[in-house]
């Protein structure tokens, strides 16, 4: 009988669905990874404004508390971390960063920016995607892939949440997660599907994919994927990113 066998079908068929599901589970873990850390961030600052309005810079040790642990876990994806101050928050700057990073060493390291608006080389965050969609929705935000010219010069996907105070808008806290280890999370689940899969953020950008037609930062144009015949899209619980189907197989 020539043709497809019904049993190969369903075979192949649920191949492709355990493979997306651990897609999905891997890419669970990556974002709680990084949303956990997120999280404790935001709480900790969040927490020193409970404690009375005036916060200035110094109290801000709190930030590298809790990230450096994550910095300096070698097995670890995360890169960087930190707090951004929503503007005029801070009792004693206008705009500020309480990031961290690691060095070449592995070393966590504070991260200075140029944060006097008249100041040359000012970085104005305020007009950022991972800063601007977490204040104007109030949710959490993946950013990228992108290339992170302030800190490492490498394609990096951050992970932001804002920091709120009874509605009242403090800022964002984030995470940074190279490409590099995010593909070392996804990609195994990914390539097992035998169907090209990507796993893209809520702009339909991709994060990582088994396909080298769809790299990092590429635009998924879904409908291009509906007329294929590809339209499911399998949310990743707990983020904005979901994996999808791709044009082709193998």
């Amino acid at each position: 009988m020539n043709g497809t066998e019904p049993d190969d079908v369903g075979r192949a068929d649920a191949a492709v669905d355990a493979a997306v599901d651990a897609a999905v589970d891997a890419a669970v873990a990556m974002t709680e990874i990084a949303f956990t850390l997120v999280g404790g961030i935001a709480e900790s600052v969040a927490a020193l404004w409970r404690q009375g309005d005036r916060v200035t810079r110094e109290d801000l040790g709190v930030v590298a508390t809790i990230v450096d642990p994550a910095l300096t876990d070698p097995d670890g994806p995360i890169q960087g971390a930190g707090y951004v101050a929503g503007v005029d928050v801070l009792a004693d700057t206008r705009w500020w960063l309480e990031w961290f990073a690691r060095d070449p060493g592995g070393r966590p390291q504070r991260l200075v920016t140029q944060t006097d608006p008249a100041g040359m080389g000012f970085y104005d965050y305020e007009v950022l995607p991972w800063y601007v969609v977490p204040r104007q929705t109030g949710e959490r935000h993946v950013t990228g892939p992108y290339v992170d010219y302030l800190c490492t010069e490498e394609h990096t996907l951050t992970f932001t949440a804002p920091v709120l105070l009874d509605g009242r808008f403090l800022g964002v806290a984030g995470a940074d997660i190279p490409v590099p280890r995010a593909e070392r999370m996804l990609l195994p689940a990914l390539r097992r599907a035998g169907q090209r899969l990507a796993v893209v953020n809520r702009d339909g950008r991709v994060l990582v994919s088994n396909s080298g037609h769809h790299l990092p930062g590429d635009l998924v144009d879904e409908a291009a994927e509906g007329a294929a015949g590809l339209p499911w899209r399998r949310p990743v619980p707990g983020s904005p990113l979901a994996v999808v189907p791709l044009p082709g197989r193998g």
